[in-house]
């Protein structure tokens, strides 16, 4: 009997476990991506949150290992709404129309400050992307605080 309820006991431990159901993420989505110093080609790993319009930066000296942490804000540059009227055969007035139009397009600016000193300044193109499983992509560059410049590209799947 005690061999019995101990069983019970693990197997409906076994199906409460079971019943939790998926993990949901927690913190943000970071976007990969690369960076590439333009004075002697070293690599830098990147991250950019999804957001919708202000977000978190990262990076890493792959040579160095000095790590960067920022921010950054982007906004849509093309889309929105318009509304027009139409007119019937007689040429009157029948009614308006509203059309929405998603944008293509985003720019964004961002800092990246490193733990050793430096600081690089970011400006980006930004592809947004209106799919829950689709990254926005991009391509950007920027200038550090010695006047090195750097080209970033992030996105896709």
């Amino acid at each position: 009997m005690k061999k019995m309820i101990i069983s019970i006991t693990l197997l409906s431990l076994l199906f409460a476990g079971c019943a939790v159901g998926p993990q949901t993420q927690t913190g943000p989505i970071m976007i990969p991506g690369r960076m590439f110093n333009l004075k002697d080609g070293t690599e830098f790993v990147l991250a950019i949150e999804r957001s919708s319009g202000i977000g978190i930066m990262t990076a890493r000296n792959l040579v160095t290992g000095e790590q960067f942490a920022g921010n950054y804000t982007a906004m849509l540059t093309d889309g929105g709404v318009s509304t027009s009227t139409y007119n019937n055969n007689w040429g009157f007035d029948a009614g308006t129309v509203t059309t929405k139009t998603p944008g293509t397009k985003a720019v964004g600016k961002g800092i990246l400050r490193g733990d050793r000193g430096t600081v690089i300044s970011i400006s980006m193109d930004i592809k947004p992307s209106y799919k829950a499983r689709i990254n926005p992509s991009g391509f950007g560059d920027g200038t550090d605080n010695t006047g090195t410049r750097y080209q970033l590209q992030f996105g896709g799947h």
